[in-house]
């Protein structure tokens, strides 16, 4: 009776850490430019950001420009003119941006 109980837990612990685990899938420019042309996404401190079909993008109240080059996520934010890419990934309803040195933010579809 207890073995059956423990296979049991065990069975029930191993569905639920696999249900928790994200799978995480890269995105190519066209996968990229179709997960954010005319979406909108929150990021974990509730801050907004909505990327444009013309390629303009709004973080909360500033304006800045986004594109796909090659295989990433690039944009730009005045007063700067260079750009900063970013590998990206899709989890579901979740996108990961991915800088150079692996640092990620991640953002929520807000307009779903």
């Amino acid at each position: 009776m207890r073995q059956m109980a423990l296979v049991l837990a065990l069975s029930i612990l191993g569905t639920g850490n696999a249900a928790l685990a994200e799978a995480w899938q890269r995105l190519d420019g066209p996968g990229i430019a179709s997960a954010l042309t005319g979406r909108s996404l929150i990021y974990e401190g509730g801050e907004t950001q909505d990327f444009h079909a013309d390629g303009t993008t709004l973080y909360g109240d500033e304006f800045g420009k986004w594109r796909v080059q090659g295989d990433q996520y690039c944009s730009t934010w005045p007063p700067r003119e260079s750009w900063t890419c970013y590998a990206m990934e899709q989890s579901g309803p979740k996108l990961r941006f991915i800088g150079e040195v692996g640092n990620a933010t991640v953002g929520t579809y807000n307009d779903l």
